[in-house]
């Protein structure tokens, strides 16, 4: 398994402070880092040879976005692009956390 995961000490410490969570929503935001770390591993475990990626934030406007997905490295690649221009060939599982306005959202 490979595995490329974002230290989670600085997941929001490069953050302003005005656009951090606070209070339920910070509550929110580490729940719902522990439940995606937890569906890393989970799908992980499923692929033949697995390559697990849960990025620092990016910023896109407004939005600090962390992005995570599950590959299985022995898929071969081909040409599949989603509408933000990732190469989805050989996911299991992918998505994003997002913090816009101090609230906390996640999409798969």
């Amino acid at each position: 398994m490979e595995c490329h995961i974002a230290h989670m000490y600085g997941l929001l410490r490069s953050i302003p402070e005005a656009d951090k969570p606070k209070d339920k929503e910070l509550t929110e935001f580490w729940a719902k880092v522990a439940w995606e770390l937890s569906q890393l591993l989970e799908y992980g475990q499923q692929a033949e040879k697995s390559q697990l990626v849960f990025n620092d934030f990016r910023k896109a406007g407004s939005q600090y976005l962390w992005e995570f997905w599950v590959n299985d490295l022995v898929t071969p690649k081909r040409e599949a692009y989603n509408w933000h221009g990732q190469n989805t060939s050989q996911w299991l599982y992918a998505g994003a956390i997002c913090l816009v306005n101090g609230r906390v959202s996640s999409h798969h």
